[in-house]
């Protein structure tokens, strides 16, 4: 890219897969962990770090916490491979503002549920890193695709849907050993994955791009569905769209 400026090869970096949004949250873990690890900057993690006794405080840590790059190097490594894998996916097929938009959500429903079950059990709680929300992306994408075959561990043949199955047991376990109810109150974040995309209405992504599919997503309980306004008004806006597509 000869002629090029700095920018201009940033901007193509960030822009050439169509996965914007996960290449900065991959890229702010990577260099606040170079800031806590070897730069030492404690304040990075004290300003983006979601703690529940100080969320009316800080309430903009309830999205910042995926930020942090915290576990180690291997942590970050596996996280940053399959947010990019699993997230890049839905971010292609989303859109990188509705997959935004649902990553960052999905994060703050995570920590205000878990801020919840804080105060009803008097337990402390703080969140640091990509793990919870990747768990919520993990059973997203598993639901787009139930069937496909992933190698666990690089090793291990499993489908997507056992795959999430077996990261939402980990988080039930993990919390639920602070306390049972702290451990529902985690599943949140991947509870609200499930239910956008396996939810009684129909949800269409990435419409307005025309390169990606548009991917509909009818459970097999929801096939017959009695009329609703809100998907006649979603399925108008969509013919009108391959229209103009077709137009053009």
């Amino acid at each position: 890219m000869r002629g090029y400026t700095t920018k201009d090869k940033i901007t193509y970096w960030l822009f050439q897969d169509r996965i914007p949004v996960v290449k900065l949250v991959i890229v702010a873990n990577i260099l606040t962990f170079l800031m806590m690890a070897i730069f030492r900057v404690a304040q990075v993690q004290q300003f983006l770090a979601f703690s529940a006794d100080r969320v009316f405080v800080m309430p903009w840590t309830l999205f910042t916490y995926p930020l942090l790059g915290v576990g180690g190097v291997l942590a970050l490594l596996f996280g940053g491979y399959w947010l990019w894998m699993a997230g890049g996916s839905l971010e292609r097929s989303w859109g990188s503002k509705t997959f935004g938009l649902y990553f960052f959500l999905m994060s703050a429903v995570t920590a205000l549920s878990l801020f919840v079950g804080s105060m009803l059990t008097g337990r402390a709680v703080s969140l640091e890193g990509l793990w919870l929300p990747i768990a919520g992306v993990t059973v997203a994408f598993a639901m787009l695709n139930p069937e496909q075959v992933i190698l666990f561990f690089f090793i291990l043949p499993l489908k997507l849907k056992y795959l999430a199955l077996i990261d939402a047991a980990i988080v039930l376990v993990q919390y639920g050993g602070m306390h049972p109810l702290l451990g529902l109150f985690a599943l949140a974040g991947c509870g609200a994955s499930y239910w956008y995309v396996c939810g009684p209405k129909p949800i269409t992504f990435g419409a307005k791009r025309q390169r990606a599919e548009i991917i509909r997503i009818t459970p097999p309980h929801a096939v017959r569905q009695p009329w609703s306004p809100t998907r006649w008004y979603q399925d108008y806006k969509a013919k009108k769209r391959l229209e103009r597509m077709l137009r053009k």
